[in-house]
């Protein structure tokens, strides 16, 4: 009796571990819990990883829709535009048409280069929602790409109106002697860029002329002539560069992390100073470079980071990931300008 007691306890024993073992498993590959954790992965900014997580769970259960809206995400911040595009579609064509994965579907188009297409999507977004900062800005800087500066200026302004940050920014930064004006005049301005920039170089000739006039000696019944034109001339948006601190496109500077690594920073932020460098170290079996474009505030903090995949030599998912991360790390010195923008390049030796 004592045996079969015990043999009883023992398979009551086994199938109770069994049964705890299986429904860890079963937890373990539970299609929500797999999503929540590479949720994290990508908050993390550990984009590669996360791909390969909502990989997963989209070839058990293609119709897991969230997950093809996080892993468009993490492929844009790795640089994947055409594969983020394929994942916004497949979305849409399952959950149909948001504001929030329209607003991705503009930043990818315009990463593409299809200035058409991300203006019919920006258009369409502000029809669900004109009060979103958001597509203001981004309706300002496509338009700001293509050269339609007063168009740009106007949605910047709307921008502002609805406090966003960076359409603020942007508004003072390429705005400043901006002046709303009726929507057929606007348009009549946009078509005649040549004559503006005609006018353009004969407010400055009238200024030389004006600064030749004050070296003349003037009679004392003269001078409110002359007053009178000074707030003029103060308008005038040669005045405005001395405002901001001037950059200089054509300055690099360079720093050696070790054997394997230097990092190149040009393109518009050569010559601020590096204030604060990550510790970064990288593995790697081929040379080649990693090329981040970033944005940097008045403070010095990177307050934006982008994989330039058209520059970049190297495209393992585990590097760029990498430099995307740490590019967020870097620190410059305070300077006189809204936002400063540039790149970095991982020169990466095997």
């Amino acid at each position: 009796m004592k045996v079969t007691f015990l043999t009883l306890l023992s398979i009551l024993f086994l199938s109770t571990t069994m049964s705890n073992t299986v429904c860890a498993q079963d937890l373990e590959n539970d299609a929500t819990v797999l999503f929540m954790k590479a949720n994290v992965l990508y908050q993390a900014s550990r984009y590669d990883e996360a791909v390969r997580m909502y990989n997963r769970i989209l070839s058990e259960d293609d119709s897991f829709v969230n997950a093809y809206v996080m892993r468009a995400r993490a492929k844009y911040d790795l640089g994947a535009y055409k594969g983020t595009k394929q994942d916004i579609m497949q979305y849409i064509d399952r959950a149909g048409v948001t504001k929030e994965v329209i607003k991705l579907m503009i930043d990818t188009e315009y990463r593409l280069n299809n200035m058409t297409a991300a203006k019919n999507y920006v258009r369409t977004a502000i029809e669900l929602d004109r009060f979103d900062g958001d597509l203001h800005y981004q309706a300002g800087v496509i338009a700001l790409e293509e050269g339609q500066r007063n168009n740009a200026c106007e949605s910047f302004s709307k921008g502002v109106s609805l406090d966003h940050a960076k359409a603020t920014d942007m508004f003072n930064d390429k705005c400043y002697d901006y002046v709303e004006e009726p929507p057929r005049q606007r348009q009549r301005r946009d078509s005649e860029d040549v004559e503006r920039d005609t006018n353009t170089d004969n407010r400055r000739q009238d200024r030389n002329t004006t600064e030749e006039r004050r070296r003349v000696p003037i009679e004392e019944d003269d001078r409110d002539i002359f007053t009178e034109d000074e707030p003029v001339l103060a308008d005038l948006p040669e005045e405005k560069t001395q405002i901001e601190d001037p950059v200089d496109l054509t300055s690099v500077q360079e720093h050696k992390v070790d054997d394997n690594l230097t990092l190149q920073i040009s393109n518009g932020l050569g010559d601020r100073n590096l204030e604060h460098q990550p510790n970064i170290f990288i593995l790697s079996t081929e040379d080649g470079e990693v090329v981040i474009d970033i944005c940097v505030d008045a403070s010095g903090k990177v307050v934006e980071s982008t994989f330039n995949r058209e520059a970049s030599s190297i495209f393992r998912s585990s590097l760029t990931s990498l430099a995307l991360r740490k590019s967020r790390e870097f620190e410059f010195s305070n300077a006189n300008r809204a936002e400063q923008c540039g790149r970095i390049v991982y020169k990466i030796k095997a």
